[in-house]
């Protein structure tokens, strides 16, 4: 039997803003800015008090920002430190006294195994998150037409989630975003999944990549910060899918992991319901859908014979009433501890 490919992930930066602090008024409000190819990089605009550049790392490099700026960009850093700093000269000539890195956007990039389980894992990324009490807003089809962001406290059946935000975060550090990286590029040959922390100023000081552009684009400065992405990322996902507390703090059935979370309240429904399982399966069609197995997982636990429980969950398939995907949550624990261990 041939080995289960493994999912390549990528863990890097994207977007920086960067403060820009001078006396000198420029003629025009807005610059572009653009690597050696003459490709566009980022974006210089007029602020309050000075000026407010925001740069995408990874395309000083490539003609996308699809793989982010990582590990084996550093020998790199020092080219892509001058790209930047030639064009604020030729702008601002001397008359610049600080660069400040104001935010820093830290992403992993998984390359999924279909490009039908993108949306299966962004629910399933969803429910975690809701399970912590973080306020969430979604971008989905299946919605009622309006703003792009909703704000939600609970999710519908029937939607295909496409993008996740956060408000930042009761840490002050970071706030969140995870969105199918295949659908903003139109790639339609795979799945890319991007699960995005956005750090604040107080996030990277308490991640110590120094004040100044020149201090963040520095080997150390980036790895250190690196190792809080990975860290928050263990903290506000991995560690509630697997070892949840919930936000009401109450000793019950339903303070446990996520996922035994999800299969209890299927199973409960199969007691309540005298086995009935396509009914079972349409009331809990939003968990059924991120995963099949949280279902044959109930059905196993609830019928005394695997017979009997094997033909529970073949009948709800054949009914075509649920969508079914298979190894979501495998493929997600897959891509979590490569993001861990780094």
């Amino acid at each position: 039997m041939s080995r289960k490919k493994k999912n390549r992930v990528y863990v890097g930066l994207d977007g920086l803003d960067i403060k820009v602090n001078t006396t000198k008024i420029l003629e025009q409000n807005y610059y572009t800015f653009y690597n050696k190819n003459n490709d566009e990089i980022g974006h210089l605009q007029a602020v309050k008090d000075g000026y407010l550049l925001h740069l995408c790392l990874p395309r000083v490099l490539r003609n996308d920002n699809t793989i982010p700026f990582c590990k084996e960009d550093f020998k790199h850093i020092e080219n892509v430190l001058a790209c930047v700093q030639t064009q604020l000269e030729s702008l601002f000539g001397n008359d610049i006294y600080e660069t400040i890195v104001r935010t820093a956007e830290v992403n992993a990039t998984a390359e999924l195994s279909n490009v039908t389980k993108t949306a299966p894992m962004l629910k399933l990324l969803a429910t975690i998150l809701l399970t912590k009490g973080e306020k969430l807003f979604i971008c989905a089809t299946g919605e009622k037409t309006g703003k792009r962001y909703e704000a939600v406290k609970c999710l519908c059946s029937g939607q295909q989630i496409e993008s996740i935000k956060t408000a930042q975060l009761s840490n002050s550090r970071v706030k969140l975003k995870l969105y199918d990286k295949s659908k903003e590029k139109n790639i339609t040959d795979k799945g890319l999944l991007r699960i995005e922390f956005i750090y604040s100023s107080r996030g990277l000081k308490v991640a110590r990549t120094g004040k100044t552009l020149a201090e963040f684009l520095k080997p150390d400065s980036i790895l250190s910060l690196l190792s809080w992405y990975r860290k928050d990322y263990k903290e506000l996902l991995i560690d509630c899918y697997w070892n949840n507390t919930d936000r009401y703090d109450l000793n019950d059935e339903y303070n446990v992991p996520v996922y035994e979370e999800m299969i209890t309240i299927i199973y409960n429904d199969l007691v309540s319901h005298d086995g009935q399982p396509l009914s079972v399966a349409l009331i809990n069609k939003n968990l059924i859908e991120i995963d099949y197995e949280l279902f044959k997982r109930a059905c196993k636990r609830y019928y005394p014979k695997l017979n009997s429980a094997q033909k529970a969950w073949a009948r709800v398939q054949k009914s075509g009433e649920i969508q079914v995907n298979i190894g979501v949550i495998d493929e997600f624990v897959s891509i979590s501890k490569q993001i861990i261990s780094g």
